[in-house]
């Protein structure tokens, strides 16, 4: 009992120390708004380029979903030499995937096979040996 009314008295007299002017609220300072037209620019230059691969092969593109929005994705690639320092080790492809959905990635086979997973649609990457597999699952 007696360290709640020490508690109240000490925000009394904390209460009492302010001035009279602090229980009134300060202006906000006004800020520019944001244009809606202008476009946003993000510097890249700082990141490794990374090459886009041409060796790419889809399959089942039927069942692909209908909201589908291209996606860029890095995975290893299958033409890389290990003697060769000037052959990137990964590459970029493009896969289209659903807009709505949680995506599950899993990875099996020491990063070959990719699958993205939301539900009802699948896109699963495979790595084989000269190129890259992209197949859409329903």
């Amino acid at each position: 009992m007696t360290k709640i009314l020490v508690c109240l008295f000490g925000l009394y007299v904390a209460a009492a120390a302010l001035p009279a002017s602090a229980g009134q609220l300060l202006p906000v300072p006004e800020y520019p708004a944001p244009v809606p037209d202008e476009p946003y620019v993000y510097e890249l230059s700082a990141a490794p380029a990374v090459p886009v691969s041409h060796n790419v092969k889809y399959k089942d593109l039927d069942e692909m979903s209908p909201c589908a929005a291209p996606k860029i994705i890095v995975v290893r690639n299958p033409c890389a030499d290990p003697c060769d320092p000037c052959e990137p080790e990964c590459v970029a492809i493009q896969i289209c995937v659903p807009t709505r959905g949680c995506e599950l990635i899993s990875c099996r086979r020491n990063g070959n096979r990719i699958r993205y997973d939301y539900g009802k649609y699948a896109v699963d990457v495979r790595i084989k040996r000269n190129y890259i597999e992209v197949d859409y699952q329903d």
